[in-house]
C-alpha cells in the first residue's frame, strides 16, 4: 500500500531543488501553505539552502510544492514520520501547547519580525522549562503578520457593528473574541477562507494581515480594514522536527544548524513586515479604506478579550511560569525588536 512518504518522493520531483543529496535521502520539510507563498519562497527555502552551506551539504531539505497533510496534521505527521520537519499554527496546537499562546492575545504585538523574536526570547526566558514541545524538536517560533478586521460593506468601528454579522474567523482568539461580541463566526484554517469569503458567506473576516488576504485571494473582496493598537491578534507558529531524525544528525551540524535557528528564524520574519508594507500600499491604490479603531471600540474588543487572558494566565501558573511576568517581557521584547 503507498504511504503518503512513499508518495511524496514522487513529489520531490516537482520540487523546486534545494539540490542533489549525494549524501542521502534529503529530509522532508513540508509547508501546508502554497508553494509560491512568501513563507516559503523568502524565508524556509533559503533557511533550508543556508543549513544545506552550513553543513556542507550533510544536511538538506527538500520541500514538496504541495502540502502533504492538513494544516491541523502538521505535528501528528512530524511525530509519525510522515515528513521530517513541520511548522504548524498554535492555535491547532492547544491544549497540547498553551504558553505560546500568548502571541495571540489582543493588544500584544507590533510588526512579525519583533513580535517573532519576542516569543522566542520568551519562550527561552519563561517557557522552556515547561517542555511543551517535548515529542518533538522543536527549531524556532515565528508570529506572523497582525491581523485586522475586513469588512466587505461599510467600516467596522464598534463593538455593536459586529453583533449578528456573519464573518471570517481565524480558529482560536480572532473567532472566540469575534463570537463574545455576537458575531456570526465562521472558523476554518487560513488557507481555506478563500472558498468562504469568496462565496459571499460572510460579510467580513479577521485574523490575518493584508498581506496574506492578498496571497489567498481574498482582499479583493475587502473595502475596508479596521486596524487597532497592539493588534486584534497575530497567528504564533512553532517549526519542529522529527526528534529521531534530530538526533541522528551529527553533533557537528546539529550545532551549525541550531545557529541557523531559534532567534535566526525569527529575524527572517522582517521580510513579512517588507511585503506587509507594500500590500497596504497597493490596497491603498486599489480604493480600500483604511483605519484605526478608536479608543472606545480598542477598549471594547479588549474588554471582551478579559476572559481569554485570565485563562492564558491561569495556564502559565498551572505550568509553574509566572505569566504576568512573561506577558510583559514579551510585550516589551515585540516593542523593542519591531522595527
Amino acid at each position: 500500500m503507498l504511504t503518503r512518504r512513499t508518495a511524496a518522493a514522487a513529489l520531490l520531483a516537482l520540487t523546486l531543488p534545494l539540490g542533489a543529496s549525494a549524501q542521502g535521502t534529503p529530509l522532508l520539510f513540508n509547508s501546508f501553505i502554497q508553494g509560491q507563498h512568501p513563507v516559503n519562497t523568502r524565508i524556509f527555502r533559503p533557511w533550508a539552502e543556508d543549513v544545506a552551506k552550513a553543513t556542507e551539504g550533510r544536511v538538506k531539505f527538500e520541500i514538496p510544492l504541495t502540502s502533504l497533510s492538513a494544516p491541523p496534521q502538521q505535528l501528528d505527521g512530524v511525530m509519525k514520520g510522515v515528513f521530517d520537519v513541520a511548522y504548524q499554527f498554535h492555535g491547532f496546537l492547544a491544549p497540547k501547547v498553551k504558553l505560546a499562546q500568548l502571541a495571540h492575545l489582543p493588544g500584544v504585538n507590533t510588526t512579525s519580525r519583533g513580535s517573532s523574536i519576542a516569543l522566542w526570547r520568551t519562550h527561552e526566558k519563561f517557557f522552556k522549562q515547561a517542555d511543551e514541545y517535548k515529542e518533538v524538536h522543536l527549531l524556532g517560533l515565528f508570529v506572523a503578520l497582525p491581523g485586522p478586521i475586513f469588512s466587505m460593506k461599510g467600516p467596522i468601528e464598534n463593538v455593536g457593528q459586529l453583533k449578528g454579522v456573519k464573518i471570517y474567523g481565524l480558529p482560536g482568539v480572532p473567532a472566540r473574541i469575534l463570537e463574545a461580541a455576537g458575531g456570526g463566526v465562521v472558523a476554518a484554517p487560513a488557507v481555506r477562507s478563500h472558498e468562504v469569503i469568496s462565496g459571499g458567506t460572510v460579510d467580513a473576516f479577521a485574523g490575518y494581515s493584508v498581506m496574506d488576504a492578498n496571497a489567498f485571494k481574498t482582499l479583493q473582496y475587502a473595502k475596508h480594514v479596521t486596524d487597532m493598537p497592539g493588534h486584534l491578534t497575530a497567528p504564533a507558529f512553532a517549526l519542529f522536527m522529527n526528534k529521531k531524525k534530530w538526533e541522528a544528525i551529527s553533533p557537528q551540524d546539529r550545532e551549525a544548524i541550531t545557529k541557523l535557528s531559534g532567534e535566526a528564524i525569527s529575524a527572517r520574519f522582517a521580510v513579512y513586515d517588507e511585503l506587509e508594507a507594500k500590500a497596504r500600499a497597493d490596497a491603498v491604490a486599489a480604493g480600500v479604506q483604511f483605519k484605526m479603531a478608536s479608543p472606545a471600540f480598542t477598549a471594547d474588543l479588549t474588554k471582551l478579550a478579559e476572559p481569554l487572558v485570565a485563562g492564558w494566565l491561569a495556564d502559565a501558573k498551572s505550568l509553574g511560569v509566572d505569566g504576568a511576568a512573561a506577558l510583559e517581557f514579551y510585550k516589551q521584547e515585540a516593542q523593542k525588536n519591531a522595527r
